[in-house]
């Protein structure tokens, strides 16, 4: 029996499907949920969703997210995160060019401005796409 799992962000739906087994990255460290698992609900910090489709231990997609919640209960497991992303679609390329353009704004930047915060951020999120 599958259970429903939604990754849902402020902007987006990643992910809305069936899974077999899913891993998340709870405050409190990894969590696996099966089918039956207890209802609960969780803060995420950042890591990896890994979702199994058929049986544990077979990953058939991975997530990476910023952190967030997550709700279950009556095998439906919901996401609710700042950010997050498919790793299967991340051009690492991409991401390398962004964290390069981040770092030189950075560069720039005295030590007391606020926006350095904002780069230090979008650093770690890419470094989180590029670490799976």
């Amino acid at each position: 029996m599958p259970m429903e799992l939604r990754i849902v962000c402020p902007d987006s739906c990643p992910y809305d499907g069936e899974a077999a087994f899913v891993t998340l990255p709870t405050t409190d460290g990894e969590t696996g949920v099966a089918p039956l698992h207890a209802s609960e609900i969780s803060t995420i910090g950042p890591g990896y969703v890994r979702v199994c489709n058929e049986k544990m231990g077979q990953v058939d997609r991975t997530f990476a997210v910023s952190g967030g919640y997550v709700q279950i209960a009556s095998d439906v497991i919901i996401v609710l995160a700042d950010r997050a992303q498919d790793l299967a679609l991340v051009d690492a390329d991409e991401v390398q060019a962004k964290i390069k353009g981040f770092e030189d704004q950075l560069s720039v930047l005295s030590e007391n401005d606020a926006h350095r915060a904002y780069l230090y951020n979008e650093i770690a999120w890419c470094k989180l796409l590029l670490d799976s």
